[in-house]
């Protein structure tokens, strides 16, 4: 993996190596992920299967000490990606960057820790891959408003399905 672009101190687009052949496509993802001379370990790999166009989720993260890191793939489909710092002394706090991502780009968003993160589907029948650093704790589980004001994410369509815990009144 290749850092592409830096979205903040943490967050970055990487390129991915991609084989392709007559068959398909082919990308490789190890358990070890080298950034800027920090070595990531990846324990938790996770499918979202999305049926709908215009699916929200999140935006979530894991509060201290269970912070997660993560390594966002869209495998098919497309999402609007969205990542909010939420580290209250840091100088970007609140402050939201997004990206696109689909299955023709070979791209992956790497996520450190301090950052909820959420996506809305731009497509049917998308599937995102999440390779995710530590065990997740549901209780430190927690869910930043997808429509908080203070933080005003300029989403590119309303969301058509959101799940209970993720619905804000």
């Amino acid at each position: 993996m290749i850092i592409k672009k830096k979205l903040f101190k943490d967050v970055y687009l990487l390129s991915n190596k991609t084989f392709k052949d007559n068959r398909g496509k082919f990308l490789k993802f190890d358990n070890v992920l080298d950034i800027n001379k920090k070595k990531i370990s990846f324990n938790q790999y996770c499918y979202s299967s999305n049926k709908n166009k215009f699916t929200l989720r999140g935006l979530h993260f894991q509060k201290y000490p269970y912070e997660e890191i993560k390594l966002i793939t869209c495998i098919q489909g497309k999402i609007f990606d969205v990542v909010v710092d939420i580290k209250k002394k840091s100088k970007t706090y609140l402050q939201w960057k997004c990206i696109e991502l689909s299955e023709n780009d070979s791209l992956s968003l790497f996520i450190g820790k301090g950052y909820a993160h959420g996506f809305l589907t731009l497509k049917e029948n998308t599937i995102i891959l999440y390779n995710i650093s530590g065990p997740y704790k549901k209780n430190f589980q927690r869910i930043v408003n997808w429509k908080d004001p203070k933080i005003g994410i300029i989403w590119p369509a309303r969301p058509r399905l959101i799940s209970k815990s993720d619905k804000w009144n």
